[in-house]
């Protein structure tokens, strides 16, 4: 609930709403929306000591105070939970004359292009606030002094191949300015309970962090410049004169996968104007097999014989006699990889900057990791933290190359990487209370969200509840959790209604996609369109997997209620959970493994490693069994294989089947990192099935096994108030490590091989908490309340 001063200005918020008049939100161009430029001038006699404003807009905003961009908004959210920013911008402020410029871009409500920024049906800018400097004040608020110019220079085309989801990247369209106007003020009323548009709540997540990224090594020049004429400008910002009728082809490499503003800036003496086209790539790469959903991939950095290939940008820019331009496209980019190519108008034209700004959520690692026996384990453990970066900006992404849309099956296992990486469950706390937020009548929350365009995954809401369920265990907010009862309750009774007479899951309906994983044989056909879905149930509508997922989530959840104080819902959930496992033993156990659907339907497809790994998770799989089932189905090629966000849980239910089943995959698990670190990859690609895109942080699992498993640490009571830990020494001779272990702890973990093979192991908790230990082939240990342990194996 807002404080009353919060309240207070959620109120002048929704009361200076504005917009320009006669706006018609859409377009007789091609795109996905338009920009509208606000402007307030004015004057301070000194510089200011406080100028703290309030703001929002829908669709996008970016401030810039006196030409200097500040701040970029707003979090993402949707009609019922519409994020405001608050800054004080006075050291952006100056005595005289001062200018703040809201570049907001309104991309159209009826549009279902551009799905991650979710709009209401209104566009809107509104800003509250004011500068004082000495006995001076200068309202600010939106609602007066400000004029507005809508851009329709800018275009963001639709119909792309290579732009799905985005719609970010820009055209320009030759158009004479529009007018400046004065903006309309809306004036909702909003008495005896009716809402606003957008109901209003202060940003809960921290603005994001920008870094400088260097794009200076030049991997091929068609200029009549020289090579080292351009690594002057590019490296030094040494300005570069680019001949009139000139046209310069330059492919740029980025030192790492980046996602970052990129700007450019040019300078004439007399009239002139360029032209330029920037393809941006995640890296050089063979031809596509159906561009642009499925590629073929090696070393991205190996250009011969390889092709460039991406989304681009083509703007043209007129740049008056004296005048300097700069560019800086809306929204931020992704590229490993640049192809720039530039066109001089009539007079010559001084190329002065190409910069670079990654942009992402401030990590604020405080984990880390050293092992200096294993060649590759510290890379590794580095592209994992740069591949969650890359990932996090207002909310989880699935891939900032092409979507940016939040999943919650995705979210799961990334929050957890998070977790152990920073103890900061700020982003985790916005997107379960976003997915709450999603739930449709018939009680499962949407699978991405905000999504402009819904969509429903039909394991995905049971992923929402395993958030709340690790929300819980790490931080023990329990107010918190105890709000997501009724909901979490709602998402069980949708499975539960679809318990068929032979007690398992089945006959979802058609608009919820029954996806598992990306899967080489699992691809669309013309009777089944929908891909990632297993073959053998197809046709039945009746999958083993959500019979076995929605078991393994009813347990979790039993626990969950026990822990919050409503335990009488746990035994329901254990009988549910209980009920489904015995139907699956009884329809969907062959004597030797599990079948994607019943045994009556199962053919040569109809095996997955998937349903092996969810088998041993929910208990199905018998624990004397469930090494065999686990290691002998990924020793056969004719399971269906676990793409990398699988191993998560294939990683998971390896451990609960036993040190022994857990060590021997260790070994072999992480040849296909090492192989992306060979191809020169310095983000994890989304999977080896289709290769669309080279940044996906559920490939960041290493930091979950790392942490909880290789160093051993893990939390086994809510808030992480009591851990196990539980090192597996035989992996490792030697390692240095921090963990975060909830909002305000670090375990540091470290042990060296003496030369006769004994190891000293040694813990030290910032905090003292409840420690369990176990080293390998001993029983656990009670420690009690303590702040360090040192053990000898």
């Amino acid at each position: 609930m807002a404080s009353s001063e919060e309240q207070s200005t959620i109120n002048e918020l929704q009361a200076n709403w504005v917009w320009v008049p006669d706006w018609v939100d859409s377009s007789t161009a091609n795109t996905a929306g338009r920009i509208v430029n606000f402007t307030r001038d004015f004057s301070l006699p000194s510089a200011p000591e406080k100028a703290l404003l309030y703001f929002s807009a829908d669709t996008r905003y970016k401030l810039f105070v006196n030409g200097v961009r500040v701040a970029v908004g707003p979090a993402r959210g949707h009609g019922t939970i519409w994020y405001y920013d608050t800054l004080d911008i006075s050291s952006h402020l100056k005595h005289g004359d001062n200018q703040i410029t809201f570049v907001v871009l309104r991309y159209f409500a009826a549009s279902r292009a551009a799905m991650p920024f979710v709009r209401t049906s209104f566009p809107g800018l509104t800003v509250v606030g004011e500068a004082k400097a000495g006995q001076s004040q200068v309202s600010l608020s939106s609602r007066e002094g400000w004029r507005a110019q809508v851009d329709d220079s800018i275009l963001f085309p639709t119909g792309l191949i290579d732009d799905v989801f985005l719609h970010i990247n820009e055209r320009t369209a030759q158009t004479a300015p529009s007018p400046w106007i004065s903006p309309k003020l809306y004036g909702f009323k909003t008495l005896n309970g009716e809402l606003a548009p957008w109901r209003l709540r202060s940003r809960t997540i921290p603005r994001p962090e920008e870094t400088s990224v260097a794009v200076n090594t030049i991997r091929s020049c068609d200029s009549s410049n020289s090579v080292d004429d351009w690594k002057a400008v590019l490296s030094h910002g040494q300005p570069l004169t680019l001949s009139s009728d000139s046209k310069h082809v330059l492919e740029l490499q980025a030192d790492v996968h980046s996602t970052a503003f990129i700007s450019w800036s040019f300078r004439a003496d007399n009239s002139s104007s360029v032209q330029i086209k920037t393809t941006y790539s995640e890296g050089y790469e063979c031809d596509p097999r159906s561009y642009p959903f499925f590629r073929t991939k090696d070393d991205r950095l190996q250009k011969d014989d390889h092709h460039l290939i991406g989304p681009f940008d083509e703007i043209s820019l007129d740049i008056g006699p004296g005048k300097m331009v700069k560019y800086e496209p809306f929204w931020f980019r992704t590229f490993r990889v640049i192809r720039l190519e530039i066109t001089v108008g009539a007079g010559p034209v001084e190329f002065l900057s190409f910069d670079a700004k990654q942009t992402n959520y401030p990590i604020q690692p405080k984990a880390a990791w050293k092992e200096p026996g294993d060649a590759h384990s510290e890379s590794i453990w580095d592209v994992s933290i740069r591949t969650l970066r890359n990932c996090m900006f207002d909310g989880y992404s699935d891939c900032p190359f092409y979507e940016q849309l939040q999943y919650s099956g995705d979210s799961r296992s990334v929050g957890l990487f998070h977790y152990l990486l920073s103890g900061d469950d700020r982003l985790m706390r916005q997107a379960i209370t976003n997915f709450a937020a999603s739930v449709t009548p018939e009680g499962l929350t949407q699978s991405r969200f905000p999504s402009h365009v819904p969509q429903i995954i039909a394991g995905f809401s049971l992923y929402w509840v395993l958030q709340v369920c690790d929300h819980h265990l790490f931080f023990g907010d329990t107010p918190y959790t105890r709000s997501f009862l009724p909901r979490i309750d709602g998402v069980f009774e949708f499975f539960h209604s679809h318990i068929d007479s032979l007690g398992l899951v089945s006959g979802l309906p058609e608009d919820v996609w029954q996806y598992v994983d990306w899967v080489t044989t699992w691809g669309a056909t013309e009777d089944h369109p929908d891909k990632g879905v297993p073959t053998s149930g197809r046709k039945t509508n009746r999958h083993t997997y959500f019979s076995l997922l929605y078991a393994y989530v009813l347990k979790q959840a039993a626990q969950l209620v026990r822990d919050v104080g409503r335990p009488g819902y746990a035994q329901e959930y254990e009988s549910r959970a209980e009920a489904v496992v015995e139907a699956v033993r009884a329809h969907c156990y062959d004597g030797a493994f599990f079948t994607d659907s019943t045994i009556d339907a199962r053919d040569d497809s109809a095996y997955s490693e998937h349903c092996q790994v969810f088998a041993v998770l929910s208990g199905a799989a018998q624990p004397h069994d469930q090494t065999r089932i686990l290691t002998q189905s990924y020793a056969n090629p004719r399971f269906s294989k676990c793409s990398y966000v699988m191993k998560f849980y294939a990683l998971r239910a390896f451990a609960l089947a036993g040190d022994d089943a857990y060590e021997s995959l260790w070994t072999t698990v992480w040849d296909p990192w090492r192989q992306m670190l060979a191809n020169n990859l310095t983000t994890w690609e989304e999977d080896d099935v289709r290769q669309r895109s080279d940044c996906h942080a559920w490939g960041s699992v290493p930091i979950y096994e790392y942490c909880t498993e290789l160093a051993g640490i893990r939390p086994i009571a809510a808030g992480a108030s009591k851990i196990m830990f539980k090192p597996r020494l035989h992996l490792s001779n030697s390692i240095v490590a921090n963990v975060a272990i909830g909002k305000a702890n670090v375990a540091n973990i470290s042990w060296t091989a003496d030369d006769d093979g004994k190891k000293h192991v040694r813990l030290k908790l910032q905090r003292a908490v409840e420690v369990v230990s176990k080293l390998p082939g001993g029983e656990e240990q009670e420690h009690g309340t303590v702040d360090q342990l040192e053990l000898d194996f």
